[in-house]
């Protein structure tokens, strides 16, 4: 086991320990990075800005009910602190621990990435982020698989000097994934200062997250990859559905994770909250753009709204590309998505004349805890995929013949526009599997109403 595996097995080992006394996966992760913040301050640019009565060193000095007390303060000053990017990691903090010796367990925790140099922080705060959503009884973080997420950077190619979106950025994965793409690709040195357009460049990144907690850790995991700005944050707290559509700016490219989608509630009553954020994706890609977005099979066969929203996206956008996705790859949560890639045409007239397909879950083990999803389980699928970030490179059924297939627009307006097409037979086991999915979506009802109960009381 290396180094960084081995620090992050060890900074995951108290959340196990704190679940049991009540404290969330989400909110030790959170507590976590304030801690780590507090710790690492000195080695930031901006650290003259934060008080100097606000260290480190002070906190591990003291111990018991001072210490814990001392934290709380801490904590909550850096909330006002002129640098935007770390004002943003401590807005609204309150400590979830109930008592001194929980936070002690943590600080104690925290020696052991004295042996990791701060430049590897943001690797070991990665797979610290996985590590902790795979954890039986963790429903909040969801993740997707860092192999996908770096398949779907290197095959839409951003640019240095492009403005990148992802309307749900979650713990800002595909940030991440995005700038260090565009690092590589400008041969920016790993001990230069980064130059890239996304750290410097006001409206080259536009990332959004609703869920404060999730937004918290996408700023420390942008914070620790060397993704700020001096007067903005990275990832911002926000609603994209809420957004004012005029005043978005065009994206270059558009990556997200739509799976991990709430459902809304309003007048007309609850809706698909992936649903809304397809549409605000295509609507906001600018022409000539292209966007990779995964999205869950409800969306992509119901009929009613999602129907025209898939017929509306495929008359307005050229939809390329399909990626039937496997099973059991998202995290903690075995949601059915598929992966697709469009882009904006320069004109109106431009719409989707053909989809190419490619199934990648039908005769395919079930991934989880003891078989995770590899670079090399996805090669096949990017080989056939070319090396235009279009979609335009040469295509042939013969490259793939059981998995590979293209379908005219008008075999899909046959089928209401469905766009999970499935055409190798399903095993009887994974058949049932598949059918017991739906026991997740009646479950978030379930908790919903008691959640709405409990309100009440």
């Amino acid at each position: 086991m290396d180094i960084i595996t081995d620090i992050a097995q060890q900074l995951c080992v108290p959340a196990k320990q704190l679940h049991q006394e009540g404290i969330s996966y989400y909110n030790y992760l959170t507590e976590l990075s304030w801690l780590l913040l507090l710790k690492i301050v000195p080695y930031l640019g901006d650290a003259s800005r934060v008080p100097s009565h606000l260290s480190w060193e002070i906190l591990i000095q003291k111990s018991g009910q001072e210490q814990y007390e001392y934290y709380q303060n801490a904590i909550q000053e850096l909330s006002q602190v002129t640098v935007p990017h770390i004002a943003g990691i401590y807005t609204h903090a309150d400590t979830s621990f109930k008592r001194p010796e929980q936070l002690a367990t943590v600080i104690t925790t925290l020696d052991s990435i004295d042996a990791v140099p701060v430049d590897d922080l943001g690797e070991v705060y990665d797979m610290l982020i996985e590590k902790c959503c795979r954890i039986e009884g963790n429903n909040r973080l969801q993740v997707a698989p860092r192999s996908l997420i770096d398949m779907m950077v290197i095959l839409t190619q951003p640019q240095a000097g492009e403005l990148i979106q992802d309307p749900l950025a979650g713990t800002a994965s595909l940030v991440v994934a995005a700038n260090e793409y565009i690092q590589v690709m400008s041969e920016v040195s790993e001990t230069s200062p980064i130059q890239n357009n996304i750290n410097n460049a006001t409206t080259s990144l536009i990332a959004i997250e609703p869920d404060l907690v999730l937004q918290r850790l996408a700023l420390m995991n942008c914070l620790l990859h060397q993704i700020e700005h001096k007067e903005l944050v990275p990832v911002r707290w926000g609603d994209s559905l809420l957004s004012n559509l005029q005043a978005w700016p065009l994206g270059d490219v558009i990556l997200s994770t739509l799976a991990f989608a709430s459902p809304y509630e309003d007048e007309s009553g609850k809706h698909d909250a992936s649903l809304g954020l397809l549409q605000h994706v295509y609507q906001t890609l600018k022409p000539g753009g292209r966007a990779a977005v995964v999205l869950p099979d409800k969306v992509l066969n119901a009929v009613g709204p999602a129907q025209q929203v898939r017929s509306h996206l495929l008359d307005t956008c050229i939809v390329h590309t399909i990626l039937r996705l496997p099973r059991g790859i998202f995290y903690p949560r075995k949601t059915l998505a598929h992966l697709l890639f469009f882009t904006k045409g320069q004109t109106p007239q431009e719409q989707t004349q053909m989809i190419w397909f490619y199934d990648l879950r039908s005769h395919v083990p079930t991934f989880g805890q003891h078989l995770r999803l590899t670079r090399e389980h996805l090669l096949p699928f990017e080989r056939v995929y070319g090396d235009d970030p279009l979609g335009q490179s040469p295509r042939h059924e013969e490259a793939e013949p059981e998995r590979w297939r293209c379908f005219e627009r008008s075999t899909l307006a046959e089928q209401n526009d469905r766009l999970n097409l499935s055409w190798l037979p399903e095993d009887e086991e994974a058949d049932e599997e598949a059918k017991s999915e739906n026991i997740w979506e009646i479950m978030d009802d379930i908790v919903e109403e008691l959640e709405a109960i409990m309100a009440l009381t």
